[in-house]
């Protein structure tokens, strides 16, 4: 008897933790990737679709999109690989965290970077944008943070990041470093 309670009590602790299959975010993610996350990242998990907001997801899908707003691919760096763009979610509670994930040989690089969203997950976000330049919106007039710019040339795709209606910051990777400008806020 005690060992059929233990059976059901781990297969019920393995559905609990397991992702759901068919969700739009996960089945962007490699399995490789999802593994690494998982252990450079012991309290987050892989965005799923239903993290954010029903009506997030819904205009989202209205304008083209695929539902998923925890996910981005693009090659971030120029070096003609896919790199990933997370927004990963708190295991407990409704915390988020943005992570770029760039592979490398043998693994996967992450750079965590800000999206001033993480307290609201459920309206976080992720995008690429085009290479090109971005300016900083004119209704800022805090001084700049630690790595912002006034404005920023990507030469290669960028990240958006922020939270849905809310904000927006665009990270570039150029020679070797990662710099942002608010577009929205």
């Amino acid at each position: 008897m005690r060992v059929a309670a233990g059976i059901v009590l781990a297969i019920l602790s393995i559905g609990a933790n397991a992702q759901p299959r068919g969700d739009r975010c996960q089945a962007q993610i490699p399995g490789s990737l999802s593994k690494a996350l998982a252990a450079a990242f012991p309290g987050y998990r892989t965005p799923l679709e239903f993290d954010n907001a029903p009506e997030d997801m819904k205009a989202n899908l209205s304008q083209g999109g695929n539902g998923c707003l925890g996910v981005a691919i693009a090659d971030f760096t120029g070096e003609g690989k896919k790199d990933y763009l997370l927004g990963l979610t708190s295991v407990k509670g409704v915390k988020g965290m943005v992570v770029i994930a760039l592979p490398r040989k043998g693994g996967w690089n992450f750079q965590k970077i800000t999206s001033w969203a993480e307290d609201t997950r459920y309206r976080q976000y992720v995008q690429v944008v085009t290479p090109g330049r971005y300016e900083r919106t004119k209704g800022l007039s805090a001084p700049l943070a630690p790595g912002e710019k006034q404005s920023i040339d990507c030469p290669n795709w960028g990240a958006l990041v922020g939270a849905v209606q809310q904000t927006g910051i665009v990270y570039c990777y150029d020679h070797g470093r990662w710099s942002h400008v608010w577009v929205l806020d």
